[in-house]
């Protein structure tokens, strides 16, 4: 189910920061990175962090809420989801087509800032032990482009990144993630 954009809560890196904050020590060890499989201008619900087309952030849910985003991996998590990929496929593991609504630039910045700001005031490492796509999990858990189940996921499998080269898009997240880590002024 998606909702109009103005019926949500847009927060700025800053108001992120301070509301994580509250939530430090509270057992929130993952970050589990998502598409609403939607377009840009509607937000989903079922997530603590909605992205839209032009990069804006919108906190869907109080951060210790558990949500059903990631199959059999929900406790403790906090699910981000761009706003985009509606009709998009995956042919094969280096070969996808984006739909309507790819990725845009502005939300995969976002994505990175907001991942950056996560982790620093829940004292997680930007890493694959605690950031992962849903494409990465579904891997690891036996749903994704790799396995046989009918509800395959393959969310955030591949991104442009900086040098325009799709990259695994886990990969891509993390590393500018890292890369605004260092450089604050960026946030």
């Amino acid at each position: 189910m998606v909702q109009s954009i103005v019926d949500t809560r847009k927060m700025d890196f800053e108001q992120i920061r301070l509301l994580t904050r509250c939530y430090r020590n509270q057992g929130l060890t993952k970050i589990y990175l998502h598409w609403s499989a939607g377009p840009y201008n509607t937000i989903a619900p079922d997530y603590h962090f909605s992205i839209d087309g032009n990069g804006f952030v919108y906190n869907m849910n109080p951060l210790d809420k558990k949500l059903a985003a990631t199959w059999r991996r929900n406790t403790g998590s906090v699910n981000i989801a761009l706003m985009c990929c509606a009709d998009a496929v995956c042919y094969s593991e280096d070969s996808v087509d984006f739909g309507k609504y790819p990725p845009t630039i502005y939300q995969v910045q976002a994505m990175a800032k907001l991942v950056c700001v996560l982790c620093e005031e829940l004292d997680l490492d930007i890493d694959m032990d605690a950031v992962l796509t849903h494409g990465e999990v579904a891997d690891i858990d036996g749903y994704g482009i790799h396995g046989e189940d009918p509800d395959m996921r393959w969310d955030l499998l591949l991104l442009p990144d900086s040098d325009g080269v799709f990259k695994p898009g886990g990969q891509v997240i993390r590393g500018m993630a890292i890369w605004y880590h260092y450089n604050h002024n960026a946030i």
